[in-house]
């Protein structure tokens, strides 16, 4: 582990060129991959990209001359891709429409060393030590727990609510749904820095040729023409972070982990090799993606969006206890904004404008709020308010409460065209999602997982 960073100008997917690169980048980083190798893209949704965008995932090129780089290794036996989508989705669908399977594939016809691509969400786990502030113990898949060597090839882009995700909020990915839910709230940050102890790659490829920006789910891409290398996830972290106009500061869970002893501290620590090697090089650089405008922070703040759509919709935003008064920023308001965000891509800003007026609160609200007739819901565990003249009341008693459990719980009431009303859309998923049962069951991974209930849960509650 070292605090280099590897900066290399790459204007497009060029697979050849990508391979050279990452290969100059192992060698200077003394990264020699060996025995098997586990890699972990980022790929949090994938789905019908004319609608909803292909840039919310690590490019497949990119992934392709990855695995070709790593697979032709002289040490490496076996090359296994893994990944969990966001929840509610699974991950074959997401890989399917990421172009991830065809990818693979012919990349299984470029090497010798045996190539696969698996979902966590269908295998075995193991249970590994994590000793943290959220998590004691996390099961991961197997075949990350028992490689060789790892290696991560995060996209650079925007966040709802972390401002950016890179090779660090990436392990977010390694937890299957049920611990993935276990706080991902107001203990988010706490949760992503435990996720290092399991989730420490030794060797980072980040994919920062096209940046996305706004909603990480639904980014706009903008055009940086980068690779960062580096065997120090807060290195080339706080890189990212810089270029896409953010401090230390700014991200709460790179701080957090500087807190917890983990180095470095600042961007001045970071050794930049390469083709940009200085601070004044970098930002000049950063001014690509230039200007930090409303597209850039899209769906940040869910109330200057709904005023932006002309939308009838009111949002209200509380904390999450009185005492002190502390809203949760990483817990159910992002699953809001993934879910208008992707009504957004889905049906269109101009829906927006004729949508049912609903009432939507998240945490406890001290003032009255007088519905006036429409449905209101309750977003969160902790949501509480006093309310008068609603239509209707449903509470999502869920922390936290996610995208996908406000499309199937009231996105039909909101008068706009969603993917849950639109069979066309939710056919396919229903499918994948059948295909996803059908190989955890003949993987074995339900026997598993109850067996893992009946031996430490229900032990425990007896």
């Amino acid at each position: 582990m070292s605090n280099t960073v590897i900066i290399k100008f790459c204007e497009e997917y060029d697979r050849a060129k990508i391979s050279a690169i990452l290969s100059q980048g192992m060698n200077e980083l003394h990264y020699t991959p060996r025995g098997n190798v586990f890699v972990k893209p980022n790929v949090v949704f994938a789905y019908h990209s004319e609608t909803f965008g292909g840039h919310a995932f690590t490019a497949p090129p990119f992934v392709g001359a990855s695995l070709t780089t790593l697979a032709n290794a002289p040490g490496v036996t076996r090359v296994d891709m893994g990944e969990n989508s966001a929840v509610g989705l699974p991950t074959r669908l997401n890989y399917k429409h990421a172009g991830y399977f065809t990818e693979v594939k012919e990349v299984r016809s470029r090497v010798s060393c045996p190539v696969g691509i698996f979902c966590m969400d269908e295998v075995l786990r193991d249970s590994v030590f994590v000793g943290g502030a959220v998590h004691d113990n996390l099961r991961i898949s197997r075949r990350m727990a028992r490689a060789d060597s790892k290696v991560y090839l995060p996209k650079l882009k925007g966040h709802c609510v972390s401002n950016m995700t890179g090779a660090v909020k990436l392990n977010i990915g390694i937890c299957s749904d049920d611990e993935r839910a276990i706080r991902h709230d107001f203990m988010l940050n706490e949760k992503i820095v435990d996720l290092l102890a399991p989730g420490y790659p030794d060797f980072i490829a980040m994919d920062a040729i096209d940046v996305g920006v706004g909603n990480e789910a639904f980014p706009t891409p903008r055009k940086m023409g980068l690779i960062l290398m580096g065997d120090n996830p807060l290195a080339v972290d706080l890189v990212g972070a810089r270029l896409l106009g953010y401090d230390i500061e700014d991200v709460a869970y790179l701080k957090l982990a500087v807190e917890r002893g983990y180095t470095p501290a600042s961007l001045d620590e970071v050794d930049l090799r390469g083709d940009i090697t200085t601070l004044s090089a970098l930002d000049e650089h950063a001014q690509r993606i230039h200007p930090y405008d409303d597209e850039f922070h899209r769906w940040q703040d869910v109330n200057k969006e709904l005023d932006r759509l002309k939308s009838p919709i009111r949002f209200y935003f509380g904390p999450y206890r009185h005492e002190p008064g502390k809203k949760c920023l990483t817990g159910c308001v992002m699953g809001v904004k993934m879910f208008l965000g992707s009504i957004e891509k889905f049906a269109g800003s101009e829906a927006f404008a004729s949508a049912n007026p609903v009432v939507m609160i998240v945490g406890r609200i001290d003032e009255t709020i007088d519905a006036k007739g429409a449905d209101v819901f309750l977003v969160g565990s902790c949501a509480k308010a006093d309310i008068v003249n609603a239509r209707k009341i449903k509470h999502f008693d869920k922390c936290f409460t996610t995208a996908s459990d406000l499309n199937l719980g009231m996105a039909h009431k909101l008068g706009m065209p969603v993917v849950t009303t639109t069979p066309s859309a939710i056919l396919p998923m229903v499918g994948y999602m059948a295909a996803a049962s059908f190989m955890k069951l003949i993987k074995g991974r339900y026997f598993q997982d109850m067996g893992h209930f009946l031996t430490t849960h229900l032990n425990k509650r007896v």
